[in-house]
C-alpha cells in the first residue's frame, strides 16, 4: 500500500523558502520600513485634509 503513495517534498520550516535565503533581520527590517511609511503616509494625509478644511 505504502508504493502507492506519493512523496512530496517540503521546503524547510521558516522564512528561508524561496531560491534567495534572506535573514531573520533582514525580513524584520523591511516589513519595520514598510509598516513605518504607511504610517507617515497617512500621518501626512490627515495633516493636508486637516489643513484644507480650515482655510475657507
Amino acid at each position: 500500500m505504502s508504493s502507492l503513495q506519493t512523496r512530496t517534498e517540503r521546503p524547510p520550516e521558516g522564512l528561508a523558502r524561496g531560491v534567495v535565503v534572506a535573514p531573520k533581520w533582514a525580513v524584520a527590517a523591511l516589513g519595520a520600513a514598510v509598516v513605518l511609511g504607511a504610517i507617515i503616509y497617512l500621518v501626512v494625509r490627515v495633516r493636508r485634509a486637516r489643513k484644507s478644511l480650515r482655510s475657507p
